[in-house]
């Protein structure tokens, strides 16, 4: 049984857990929890490391998960930009088919199904004023990427105020981001700039040898945040990214000191992953019993600690 741990720590400077700068949403009731009956159906494992430094962690050991995690839903019509902006054709859900808590993980699928006007589902789990996170500290997560043409999974950051205007003003951080049909590709960027028009943005990958992939084994990632530098490394030894305030020409308005939330999501289709989706990659939501667990991205652990 995997450990159930969430330190919040007083007095930290690190302006984290629910609370801090945010307001405190109300706890939603999630689905009745029966996952579906998997083909193969992976076990994940406990968190080993030191725990001195834990400011909170999830190690999905409680089957619910909206302690933590909001389900947001849409295509993003309701925000006033559809395809979330990035012509992704996937409609969010909270329906367990699509995301749910089993064996230590978190279990987000990609399904072929008709929802809504869409031909495809998935899921969006944020901690937005849930869990807050701020430099300096570190997150690491352990995670295992789906397989398939037109998945994009991610892991990423959008800050908890628009303090320096609308995205990208305010910045986004995109811990992982991974093509589904390149498992091999590991991505870390960072996106600002003052308005859409003048969208910018850096980063950098690792290419893993595919014994090594990121569908057949688990990696972390970690992001080391310190006030103006980011620092993006793989399974703790492999730099993919790293940045700074002076290299990036900020002398103002730099947003990546402020505080943000955490999202991990899987979309279908996109300007990512070259708008094209092989429907066959994908679990079918009226098989969903033979869905396999490689074409899912579970989510082991996730850890915010102090430096």
């Amino acid at each position: 049984m995997k450990r159930n741990l969430f330190l919040c720590v007083l007095g930290l400077i690190l302006n984290s857990c629910s609370g801090g700068s945010s307001i405190v949403a109300p706890i939603e009731t999630p689905p009745e929890y029966n996952p579906p009956i998997q083909g193969t159906s992976t076990t994940c494992s406990d968190y080993t490391g030191d725990l001195t430094n834990v400011i909170w962690m999830d190690d999905f050991n409680d089957e619910d998960y909206s302690v933590n995690w909001t389900s947001i839903q849409g295509n993003g019509h309701e925000y006033g930009i559809p395809g979330w902006g990035n012509n992704e054709q996937q409609f969010y859900t909270d329906l367990e088919n699509n995301v749910f808590v089993d064996k230590g993980c978190m279990k987000i699928t990609p399904l072929n199904q008709d929802f809504n006007g869409y031909s495809y589902t998935s899921a969006k789990m944020v901690t937005e004023n849930k869990v807050d996170f701020n430099h300096p500290g570190r997150i690491t997560v352990r995670f295992r990427s789906p397989i398939g043409t037109g998945m994009w999974p991610a892991i990423w950051m959008m800050p908890l105020e628009s303090i320096y205007g609308g995205w990208p003003a305010s910045g986004e951080i995109d811990l992982v981001e991974i093509r589904g049909n390149n498992m091999q590709e590991v991505l870390s960027t960072i996106h600002y700039g003052s308005d859409p028009s003048n969208h910018k943005y850096q980063g950098g990958s690792y290419y893993l040898p595919q014994e090594d992939n990121l569908n057949e084994k688990f990696h972390t990632l970690t992001f080391i945040w310190q006030e103006d530098q980011m620092e993006f490394i793989l399974d703790n030894q492999f730099e993919v990214f790293s940045i700074t305030k002076s290299q990036l020409g900020f002398n103002e308005n730099y947003p990546f000191n402020e505080i943000f939330y955490l999202i991990i999501n899987v979309a279908v289709g996109g300007n990512f992953v070259g708008n094209y989706v092989n429907s066959q990659d994908l679990c079918f939501n009226s098989d969903i019993d033979s869905c396999n667990d490689s074409q899912r991205f579970l989510i082991d652990w996730v850890i915010y600690e102090s430096l």
